[in-house]
C-alpha cells in the first residue's frame, strides 16, 4: 500500500468492521493470501481490489471468488516503523 502506508508499518484493525465500503482500507482474506487493499463494490456487484502502489493493478473478483473472500477488519491507524 506505499506510498500511503509503507512496509513495516503497524496497523490497528477495527475486526467490527467487516462491511465492504468503498475506498476504505481493509485487511481481506482471498484464498490463502491475507491482503491491505482499498476495496470498492461496483454497480455490478462485484468487488475491486486496489493498491495505492501503481506496480499493482487493480484486481476484480468475480462471483467465483466472492465465496473465498472474507473481510478480516477496516485499517483504522497505522504507525510507520522507522
Amino acid at each position: 500500500m506505499q506510498p500511503a502506508i509503507p512496509d513495516g508499518s503497524l496497523l490497528v484493525v477495527d475486526h467490527s468492521q467487516t462491511e465492504v465500503k468503498n475506498g476504505h482500507i481493509m485487511v481481506i482474506n482471498v484464498g490463502e493470501d491475507l491482503l491491505v487493499k482499498r476495496v470498492r463494490r461496483r454497480v455490478d456487484g462485484l468487488i475491486e481490489l486496489i493498491s495505492d502502489n501503481p506496480a499493482y493493478p487493480p484486481e476484480t473478483l468475480g462471483p467465483d471468488m466472492m465465496q473465498q473472500l472474507r473481510v478480516v477488519g477496516r485499517v483504522v491507524y497505522f504507525c510507520r516503523v522507522p
